[in-house]
């Protein structure tokens, strides 16, 4: 995350007089080392609250993580979230981000991808209700399915069909609807659980080595090879969310009551081949040469890509939330800050 982005975030959470939900309060967040957890570390560190920031350091470094910065009031430790994790003293919120979101690297080790989601919600939420603390649940807008496919914005309250045979499912998307069952069960037995589901956030400080998209097309910028777009004309599409956006909503929805799963992402639909292209342009207009575009037809992971993405935001504006980066100016932000981080990380991808 850029200062430029962290002072936004900071300015709006105070326009919105978060602060003090958060000034001074110990909070828990798992998979920290990860592209939104290092982000919400970040910022809770900046509003003065003390983080315990939990990840899975070995995991976390072949993944692509870095190491943890340092930050005042935040405390980094090493910790399997499969497992129970002790703490004494009082917590006031949870963050359960701890995910192999990628589709190449979930691929590649879907029980751990299955027992992190699964096994580390329910261990959060058990810690949760023990402490009294609010939980926060990262899910994902991949519950939709290809619900949208008509060209309607996907509701919370309009789940998709889910195949636990496919490799998205068994690994990533069957286990994500699981975790928000547990979710349901804890809330209904009184713990505070708030749900957001995330539609394809992306920002500094997405990892190089991370694989989806935006991190793809951004390490194609960086290194002046094709960006590569798996799909074909105007499919598949996306509704990108810059990350400022997400965590400002994110943090609208863990303040507020609402208890039922809440969409936090940009409406902006847009399919991948024009997003590419864009890249394209960012790049030329940054000075590079422009690198070319190219479709292949997806395989693997990316065979079953759902074909639509775009979120009906209806239940995050009720809580005074409205996108404020657009997809224009989010490109031009990550792709400027990519150009120079990407070139950074030499690990292959």
């Amino acid at each position: 995350m850029t200062e430029q982005d962290l002072t936004e975030i900071v300015d709006r959470l105070l326009a919105f007089d978060l602060r003090a939900a958060f000034q001074d309060k110990r909070v828990i967040c798992t998979g920290a080392r990860g592209f939104l957890g290092s982000a919400f570390t970040r910022v809770f560190s900046a509003l003065g609250a003390e983080v315990i920031a939990i990840d899975r350091y070995a995991l976390a470094y072949e993944l692509g993580a870095p190491q943890p910065p340092r930050l005042p009031g935040v405390e980094n430790v090493d910790h399997d979230v499969t497992k129970p994790f002790p703490i004494y003293g009082r917590v006031d919120y949870i963050l359960s981000l701890a995910a192999i979101a990628s589709p190449v690297h979930y691929a590649k080790r879907p029980l751990d991808c299955f027992d992190v989601i699964v096994n580390g919600t329910r261990n959060m939420l058990e810690l949760a209700g023990a402490k009294g603390a609010t939980m926060l649940l990262s899910s994902t807008s991949e519950l939709y399915g290809d619900s949208g496919w008509s060209g309607s914005a996907m509701r919370e309250d309009a789940l998709g069909p889910l195949d636990p045979w496919d490799i998205r499912g068994r690994a990533y998307d069957v286990p994500r609807l699981a975790a928000e069952a547990l979710a349901s069960i804890f809330g209904s037995a009184g713990v505070e659980v708030r749900t957001v589901r995330y539609f394809n956030v992306f920002g500094p400080p997405l990892s190089a080595n991370d694989h989806r998209v935006m991190s793809r097309f951004g390490v194609a910028a960086a290194r002046g090879k094709p960006i590569v777009v798996h799909g074909c004309g105007p499919w598949p599409t996306r509704s990108l969310c810059y990350v400022t956006d997400a965590i400002v909503g994110t943090l609208l929805v863990l303040c507020s009551k609402e208890r039922r799963p809440v969409n936090v992402g940009n409406p902006e639909e847009i399919s991948m081949f024009d997003l590419a292209n864009k890249v394209a342009r960012v790049v030329a207009d940054l000075g590079h040469p422009s690198p070319p575009v190219i479709s292949e037809a997806p395989t693997g992971p990316y065979a079953n890509q759902p074909r639509r993405r775009r979120p009906d935001i209806t239940r995050l504006q009720g809580l005074g939330f409205e996108p404020r980066v657009t997809l224009d100016d989010g490109v031009r932000r990550f792709i400027s800050w990519a150009m120079e981080a990407y070139q950074c990380d030499k690990k292959e991808t």
